[in-house]
């Protein structure tokens, strides 16, 4: 609630609290009501579902991988989705909002299913896993920069792109995103029962009736559709799918459900703060959302490598 009334209430411009409150609640065509209805708003909203489809989809990928180090943006899921986006921007695609938003996840759902097909591989550890990962993750990112460099496109797109941001923001965004999350949250719950089975090996896991190669498709296939959507609406924000899984194990459990909803919520909220630090703290200047996530992650993988054994 606190960084939702700081990102009502609080920007570049100089409004004072009784005209925030008069073009929230007066729906005239003010410059106020403009700038709270159709910026500060929308922009709140999208980062908090945004942020919440990469919590999820972070919580699903390190249950199917097994892999504490998994996150779907530095694993090159979201780069699915930026490559399809820097195509629009170079002018190669022309497509209304909506086909955007679906080209977005059809992209990332692709990357997910091949590194699904990698880590399905009986010959590949956990460590292998995030190597393969980075390679990928590294290799969308240049794809879409080159495509981007290709049309020309301006600097200030370029790093919304590969480094995220909120600054686009709409009530078209708001929706899509919430019925993705909506999708992701049912599917989740549904994939729930047999992670327990796949949590301890494949081959436990088919004593116990469950086929962990099919319980793994349809897994990164949710988080591809998560992702896709976050990044059509922030970019490549890194990390957050990485932090808000052990934060909701350190704070909720272990438990599925609570991993599942603690990790949704805390990465609404870690994207959110995040999108409110690169907004203000340099106001009237922003930098990346996905530099400040980077300043938590990165010490945190960091760590989290020199954990494994």
């Amino acid at each position: 609630m606190f960084l939702t009334l700081i990102g009502l209430f609080v920007g570049t411009a100089d409004n004072t609290f009784k005209e925030t409150i008069s073009g929230l609640l007066n729906f005239d065509d003010s410059i106020v009501h403009t700038i709270v209805w159709h910026i500060r708003l929308p922009r709140v909203a999208v980062s908090l579902l945004a942020g919440g489809c990469l919590g999820l989809a972070g919580a699903l990928v390190q249950l199917s991988t097994r892999c504490e180090l998994s996150d779907p943006n530095l694993f090159g899921i979201g780069g699915g989705a930026a490559i399809f986006l820097a195509s629009v921007y170079a002018g190669l695609i022309s497509c209304p909002q909506l086909v955007l938003w679906i080209g977005c996840l059809g992209s990332s759902v692709i990357i997910g299913l091949i590194l699904c097909s990698i880590i399905s591989s009986p010959d590949v550890s956990p460590i292998k896993f995030v190597i393969m990962g980075i390679a990928v993750g590294a290799l969308t990112v240049s794809i879409g920069i080159s495509i981007v460099s290709y049309g020309r496109v301006f600097p200030i797109q370029l790093i919304g792109l590969v480094a995220g941001s909120f600054t686009a923001s709409n009530w078209d965004m708001f929706w899509y995103l919430l019925i993705t999350l909506g999708v992701g949250i049912t599917g989740a719950n549904l994939l729930s029962k047999s992670f327990y089975p796949v949590m301890l090996g494949d081959v436990l896991s088919k004593s116990l009736g469950v086929d962990p190669i099919r319980q793994r498709y349809l897994t990164m296939s949710l988080v591809g559709v998560l992702t896709g959507a976050s990044v059509y609406a922030g970019g490549i924000i890194a990390f957050v799918g990485l932090i808000a899984p052990h934060i909701s194990r350190k704070l909720f459990g272990n438990s599925l459900p609570h991993l599942i909803l603690g990790s949704t919520i805390l990465g609404a909220l870690v994207t959110l703060c995040s999108d409110q630090i690169s907004r203000l703290l340099f106001a009237p200047t922003e930098f990346p959302v996905g530099m400040t996530t980077t300043i938590v992650g990165a010490p945190l993988i960091i760590y989290l490598a020199l954990k494994m054994k």
